[in-house]
């Protein structure tokens, strides 16, 4: 086996280990997304009672969760995006 094609096949077998944590981390975030907005639902429902308890700053905080969990998952997915390409290349390499 050539040295390149050596690293050919460690790059690929790390580019397939990167996409695979990238997927399982990709699922992890869309669950953590519903749930923070099924938690923004709840929080509402208690806004409109006389008397509602002060959980503003826990619906803030939530809200600020959500954007961080939205923003990663746009860089996930662009990094995603990339190892594809980079494993699209590979594989014209190995041909």
């Amino acid at each position: 086996m050539s040295e390149v094609e050596g690293f050919n096949k460690v790059v690929g077998t790390l580019m397939v280990e990167m996409d695979t944590a990238f997927q399982s981390t990709r699922r992890s975030q869309d669950e953590l997304a519903k749930e923070i907005e099924r938690l923004i639902a709840e929080v509402e429902l208690f806004s409109d009672i006389a008397e509602p308890p002060k959980l503003q700053t826990s619906l803030d905080k939530l809200l600020e969760c959500k954007k961080r969990v939205t923003t990663t998952n746009r860089l996930m997915q662009q990094t995603e995006d990339r190892v594809q390409r980079m494993q699209t290349e590979l594989a014209k390499c190995r041909q």
